[in-house]
């Protein structure tokens, strides 16, 4: 009697086991497929922002390309300036050098005098040492 009562308890224990494995597996799967789910969206959030960032950095990068043309031309027209002036400058001072011998001497003025030096021959104003 005690070994029947034994093998209904086995057979009803091991009757709940199939099931029990079945609904741990079912909560397995839920778990894993909303865990999924939400790396999915994740990845796809993730995605569309990449995708908004490339085209920001396309648009700076179209930006910076106009940006360093523009300096490339203004700097041609500073090299060119900076070469006028230069040629400018070189024929001045060609022309400085020869337009003096060119010129009349310049005439002679009034010859000023020459200024006052203290010295040991004037004492007016000097003070004497005290006694």
């Amino acid at each position: 009697m005690e070994a029947t009562r034994r093998n209904e308890a086995a057979l009803r224990h091991r009757a709940w086991l199939p099931w029990g494995l079945l609904a741990g597996a079912c909560v397995l799967g839920a778990t894993g497929a909303w865990a999924g789910s939400r790396s999915m969206s994740a990845l796809a959030e993730r995605r569309t922002q990449l995708e908004r960032e490339a085209a920001e950095s396309e648009a700076r990068v179209a930006e910076l390309q106009a940006l360093r043309e523009a300096m490339a031309r203004r700097l041609k027209v500073l090299e060119q300036q900076h070469q006028a002036a230069r040629a400018d400058a070189t024929a001045a001072a060609a022309a400085c050098a020869v337009a003096p011998a060119a010129l009349p001497p310049a005439p002679a003025g009034p010859a000023r005098p020459e200024p006052r030096r203290a010295g040991k021959a004037s004492a007016k104003g000097k003070k004497g040492p005290r006694r």
